[in-house]
């Protein structure tokens, strides 16, 4: 007998194995079984790293949160305009250059042409993050609350 004839009947069993798989599977359009839920039976603490040793009232550590969120968003413009500036200067350099190589004066004030179009676009996207690192940099947010502690009632005079 022949390897190939000896071997059709165990590839026709590998080849239907994955169909036969799926056709097992359960039926999946049964909701999920209902669990109930776990209640926590004390406050989560806080998160590693918060100094409990100082004033860590809620509204103090969402206002450090919602500042260093406006920092990294800032910084992350910056470092955007930084790179779109680095990306201006080569293609600077890559005008310059073709512009030094082309045939015709005609082809060399079409390229500056071009080039002067892009770095218009690019100032007018550079002002518009400034502006957004600006407006991030100074969101006017209101003071503090006083400390709960240090709040007095009034006091009433006698009669």
């Amino acid at each position: 007998m022949n390897v190939v004839t000896r071997m059709w009947p165990v590839a026709l069993a590998l080849a239907l194995q994955p169909a036969l798989a799926f056709a097992q599977q359960p039926n999946t359009l049964a909701p999920p079984p209902r669990v109930a839920p776990i209640s926590p039976a004390s406050q989560p603490s806080l998160p590693r790293g918060v100094d409990t040793s100082r004033d860590n009232s809620l509204q103090t550590l969402n206002r450090q949160l919602d500042a260093s969120s406006r920092r990294v968003s800032a910084d992350t413009l910056r470092s955007q305009v930084d790179q779109q500036d680095r990306l201006m200067d080569a293609d600077r350099a890559r005008t310059d250059a073709r512009r030094a190589a082309a045939t015709t004066p005609a082809e060399s004030e079409r390229l500056r042409q071009d080039f002067e179009a892009r770095r218009a676009t690019h100032e007018a996207w550079r002002a518009g993050k400034e502006a957004q690192v600006h407006r991030l940099e100074t969101i006017d947010l209101p003071p503090p609350p006083p400390p709960v502690n240090e709040v007095k009632p009034a006091i009433e005079p006698r009669r």
